[in-house]
């Protein structure tokens, strides 16, 4: 299976996005763009295509519902969010253009996310014994496979801890990880552990955190381990905190690498293109394999430990029948 270099595009409009260079510049480069689709773009969708097919750029769909249907893929939307994805799918293959990846992104309800990061408990209450049925996704992932495609999954890190941890973060996050995907992307995001790290995350420990979930993604899903880094603009949420400049993308690249995780994804093109010239943020993406990982740092070690021991206090709390 070959790692690549991929970039996530959430935020720019289709059409700018066909009509713009910043195509043939990923198609120079080869990265993969993993570009987001909701219903009413579909048509959108099918004219980007055909530029991609045009300059031989890799493209991954990426499909999402509004917000008000949640976003991401979750308990609360999987039925819907299976029809979109489907519908998604069968259109673009229809057209028989060139179509590479669906990423299925495996996070909360973005009014729950939020809630939580605005620190509203009635929110962490509700993720409390979370089902953890994964039909939806591994039906998504048998139709995407069975296309021909590479089937990716984007995941908060800590699914990714050991044994009951993982469990439990997956539980609560309503996330779960066991379908058979190609690559499952942890969205190691250093700019967020500072940005939601309360004033008490700096960059040392964010590099640390880096090297850490790097270890765990390759322990825990071995060739399939992928990382998604950033951020360098803004997402849905409207308040992550970003890369202070491309050398820190350029950093954790170095770290990841060094780790052996050799599938990147960036998040995300809307802000390398606002924050231009875009050749110093894609340069970065080839940056050199660090020699020597960060060493943990005293805050990064608490952090680990807090999430462990969280993950596995989820578990406990769900009810017995489910904890098998």
């Amino acid at each position: 299976m070959t790692s690549r270099r991929r970039i996530y595009s959430e935020l720019v409009p289709l059409p700018e996005l066909r009509a713009g260079p910043a195509l043939a510049e990923l198609a120079r480069r080869e990265l993969q763009l993993l570009v987001a689709v909701q219903p009413g773009q579909l048509q959108g969708a099918l004219s980007l295509l055909e530029r991609a097919a045009e300059l031989d750029l890799s493209v991954g769909l990426w499909p999402l519902l509004d917000d008000a249907h949640g976003r991401w893929l979750n308990p609360r939307n999987a039925h819907a969010f299976e029809a979109w994805a489907t519908q998604l799918l069968d259109v673009t293959l229809a057209a028989r253009l060139r179509l590479d990846a669906m990423v299925l992104d495996l996070e909360p309800p973005i009014d729950e996310v939020q809630a939580a990061l605005d620190g509203e408990l009635k929110t962490a209450r509700a993720w409390l014994g979370r089902d953890l049925d994964g039909a939806v996704h591994h039906r998504l992932v048998g139709r995407v496979r069975d296309a021909g495609l590479e089937a990716v999954a984007a995941v908060v890190p800590t699914v990714l801890l050991e044994g009951r941890a993982s469990r439990g973060w997956q539980r609560a996050l309503g996330t779960p990880i066991d379908a058979d995907y190609d690559r499952v992307s942890a969205m190691t995001y250093t700019t967020l552990f500072e940005g939601y790290g309360l004033g008490v995350i700096g960059r040392d420990d964010a590099r640390a955190l880096l090297a850490r979930f790097a270890r765990e993604a390759l322990a825990r899903l071995g060739s399939r381990a992928s990382l998604s880094l950033g951020a360098v603009g803004i997402g849905a949420l409207g308040d992550e905190r970003t890369y202070r400049g491309p050398e820190e993308l350029a950093e954790d690249v170095a770290i990841a690498r060094g780790e052996g995780v050799e599938d990147l994804a960036l998040f995300d093109l809307s802000g390398v293109l606002a924050r231009g010239p875009i050749e110093p943020w894609l340069d970065a993406l080839d940056a050199e394999p660090l020699d020597e990982p960060p060493p943990p740092t005293a805050r990064s070690r608490a952090a680990m430990a807090t999430a462990y021991v969280t993950g596995v206090a989820l578990d406990v709390a769900a009810p017995e029948a489910d904890r098998s």
